[in-house]
């Protein structure tokens, strides 16, 4: 064989075998193409919309989502994924950058903020963020969830991910066709994808962070005693939300109800009901649920259920046997969670400098948001008005916003610190003590639930007309505490005067965050008496 036949030969082979190297050796990463951004003087690379899951659509509609089948191009991912099937209830002004844009059924996406790194060759912390809702609306592309300030800032990868909502999500049949808790299952699956493909992008799977707020909090809970989701995460961001009472967390007969139900009033007879009910228009779903709510005045139809697969029969059990996943904690709420519910029973009130209600209102409004009977409402009564006088109508507004807020999130979060303490597990407390100097909000409503969100995305760093320099600052902070967390286990920032002590039963220290002074305080448990007792937490 002459020399350059020979030689043309061994270069198609080695081409041959050059290629079949580089597709053993191709990563997520290698099929994908991002757009380059440059945010507060550094570079992040932002992936969006990588499809972590087959379109659950048709025959997969209500199913447990399925691995994306592999593709042999380069996807295009530069522009945020669409939102899940809902239909918004309310569209206050200052909510705009809350609001979903385009909505679809394919959603299951996920997004990469990837910062450049100033230490060559470390591997970066990952922090992967769950959104809230109500287990009923939410989205990655909402404008408030840009996850580029705070890769840059902490110098952390960055991901969101879209989860099944409503019906779509939580609905039961009562048939093995059909997943119940599909979007818990599209939670663990995508918290799969991050743990298998994050080295791609330059992170560490051995280095992840979960966190979220409301029911994204709530979601983060249950990820903590699910056995799906042991040894994805090693460490957990909790803000404004618990998994260790009845109110969110279903029984399966609850959910199996509700489906039902749905399903009679959009045509489906219970014999073909869940064949009849993936052929319903996916909008006509989604706006049932929506008049639901309304009618109902409450922010949820399906949520969660306890059970297997993705929950244990009696998660309850297992929180107060304290048999949580091995990992780090750093929890927290709002100084006022409760002041935006009670615009669910009276919107009128969001134009109001003073709003009034009487005895009997507050009386209505907490016995329908805990669905309890006039003895237990009683007992609330008597714990938040006992010395308030029947004309003190503003006093009233503040007892009630304090038992809606005490009742949901604040007393379960405490409840849950404790038990995630015991067993020589690292817990910080914090309570998030500053509203927006420029919030369209009255100051009736204090600190109120989902505030704390603007300063841990750095909105200041974006809309910086809406903000001082100082809340830069602030929110500057905030970041670096949770970034710190994340990477190391413990929540500090440069230049930080006081150390943030762990919270135990014994010294119950939490941590206030309060603009120009973040300083150590102590949880207070006298307010949480009360609520331990109702819900039998003791």
């Amino acid at each position: 064989m002459k020399l350059a036949t020979f030689m043309k030969h061994f270069l198609g082979i080695w081409i041959i075998l050059h290629y079949l190297q580089l597709s053993e050796n191709t990563t997520i990463k290698d099929k994908i193409a991002g757009v380059s951004i440059k945010i507060l003087n550094k570079q992040v690379e932002a992936y969006l919309g990588i499809p972590y899951a087959t379109p659950p659509v048709g025959d997969l509609r209500f199913s447990e989502p399925q691995p994306v089948k592999d593709w042999d191009f380069v996807y295009n991912a530069t522009q945020k994924p669409p939102s899940c099937m809902q239909d918004p209830m309310f569209d206050f002004p200052e909510w705009s950058n809350r609001q979903p844009k385009e909505i679809s059924e394919d959603c299951l996406y996920i997004n990469v903020w990837v910062p450049e790194s100033t230490t060559c060759g470390d591997k970066l912390t990952t922090m992967v963020w769950i959104y809230g809702g109500g287990f009923t609306l939410g989205s990655t592309n909402m404008d408030i969830y840009d996850g580029s300030v705070i890769a840059s800032v902490g110098e952390v990868i960055f991901v969101s991910f879209n989860y099944r909502l409503g019906a779509f999500g939580y609905a039961n049949f009562g048939q093995d066709d059909a997943a119940v808790n599909a979007g818990m299952l599209d939670q663990v699956l995508a918290l799969k994808w991050v743990h298998e493909n994050i080295e791609a992008f330059g992170g560490d799977k051995d280095l992840i962070t979960i966190f979220g707020e409301s029911a994204g909090s709530m979601s983060v809970a249950h990820h903590l005693i699910s056995p799906m989701t042991k040894g994805l995460f090693k460490r957990a961001i909790l803000q404004s939300g618990s998994n260790n009472q009845q109110t969110f967390t279903a029984n399966p007969e609850d959910n199996f109800e509700f489906t039902s139900m749905m399903a009679k009033e959009l045509g489906c007879s219970e014999d073909d009901m869940l064949p009849c009910m993936r052929r319903v228009d996916a909008f006509d779903i989604a706006a049932f649920q929506k008049q639901f709510m309304q009618r109902k005045k409450t922010f949820a139809t399906l949520i969660p259920q306890k059970g297997s697969p993705f929950l244990p029969e009696d998660p309850f059990e297992s929180i107060d046997n304290g048999k949580f996943h091995d990992v780090d904690i750093l929890i927290g709420e709002t100084k006022d969670e409760g002041s935006i519910f009670l615009l669910l029973y009276r919107l009128k009130l969001l134009n109001e400098e003073e709003p009034n209600l009487s005895k009997s209102e507050f009386e209505s409004i907490l016995s329908h948001f805990y669905k309890v009977n006039s003895e237990s409402v009683n007992l609330i009564v008597q714990e938040y008005l006992r010395d308030v006088a029947d004309d003190a109508s503003f006093t009233i507004t503040k007892q009630t916003i304090k038992a809606l807020g005490h009742g949901i999130f604040t007393c379960p979060i405490f409840h849950l610190a404790e038990r995630l303490s015991q067993n020589n597990r690292n817990v910080f407390h914090y309570v998030f003590n500053h509203t927006r100097t420029k919030s369209p909000r009255k100051k009736w409503m204090g600190v109120p639930h989902f505030e704390d969100v603007y300063f841990v995305f750095g909105k200041p760093f974006m809309t910086v007309n809406d903000y001082s320099r100082e809340e830069m600052e602030f929110s500057k902070k905030i970041i670096e505490l949770w970034t710190s967390f994340a990477k190391t286990g413990k929540p500090s920032y440069e230049g930080m005067e006081e150390e943030w002590l762990q919270f135990d039963e014994k010294d119950r220290r939490s941590f206030s965050l309060t603009l120009g002074n973040i300083h150590l305080t102590k949880a207070e448990e006298e307010k949480c008496k009360f609520w331990k007792q109702f819900y039998g937490f003791d």
